[in-house]
């Protein structure tokens, strides 16, 4: 199974995102493979819908609406499995952060990756390798 970040949700919706391209071959790749399944942790569209409606960061940010949309794309495709935090992802995201020092900014990357784990995610597509290298759980796949 294959994880995404929020970074691809973000770059294969923003057309001027200098990752916007690659984003959208993963995803016509992926569209053509009939038996893969994209895995999502359900934070991840929390944290889509905090960016990308931001207008700090875009010229045009997507309304609250829109990103709503967008998510409910998603949650509807039939090879999208959202998944939730459980026991053993939360114990496994927490001896993680111990285990590796890590601090307050990488909460929300430490649960995802351990959730990922969890749930089998053997692949995952981001942006920002180097958030998930220290795990080395994930085939990382930084899309350009």
């Amino acid at each position: 199974m294959v994880g995404i970040d929020t970074t691809f949700l973000i770059d294969l919706e923003i057309l001027d995102s200098p990752r916007h391209n690659g984003a959208v071959k993963l995803f016509e790749k992926w569209l053509k493979e009939k038996h893969s399944v994209l895995v999502i942790f359900n934070q991840t569209f929390l944290e889509f819908q905090h960016v990308i409606t931001d207008s700090r960061r875009f010229v045009s940010p997507l309304t609250m609406e829109q990103a709503i949309e967008r998510t409910w794309f998603w949650v509807d495709q039939e090879r999208v499995k959202v998944i939730y935090p459980d026991d053993n992802s939360l114990k496994r995201a927490f001896l993680w952060t111990n285990m590796y020092k890590l601090g307050r900014k990488r909460i929300q990357d430490t649960h995802m990756a351990a959730s990922f784990a969890e749930a089998g995610v053997t692949e995952l597509w981001t942006a920002n390798p180097a958030d998930f290298e220290i795990f080395q759980t994930f085939d990382l796949v930084e899309y350009k």
